[in-house]
Order: C-alpha cells, then structure tokens, then sequence
C-alpha cells in the first residue's frame, strides 16, 4: 500500500523532486482514472510520464 505524500502535498512541488514510488502510484492512479479527468489532470498525467521516461521508465 502506498504510504507516501498525496496530491494535495505534491501539487505545489516540481516533479524533478518527487520520489520514484510518488511518480510510479500516481501514474498508476491517474491511469485508471484517465477517461473522467479534465484537461488539467490530463496535463499533469503527460508530466508525470514524461518525468518517468527522463528518469530511465519504471
């Protein structure tokens, strides 16, 4: 189970700074939630990808 800082905490922090497992669960949570998000959380799931990907992937 996920223990870490949720969105609220992160929102506010450049995701250079995230944790892996943040990046990882987040991704994951934002993936399956990805067909009722708007085009704000679409924008922060691509981020979010795009950090993974600039850290060598999962």
């Amino acid at each position: 189970m996920y223990m870490g800082r949720n969105l609220d905490e992160l929102i506010n922090i450049p995701l250079s700074q995230w944790e892996r497992e943040e990046l990882a669960y987040h991704h994951f949570a934002m993936s399956q939630l990805s067909p009722l998000m708007n085009v704000q959380g679409i924008s922060l799931h691509h981020q979010l990808i795009e950090e993974i990907e600039r850290r060598g992937g999962l």
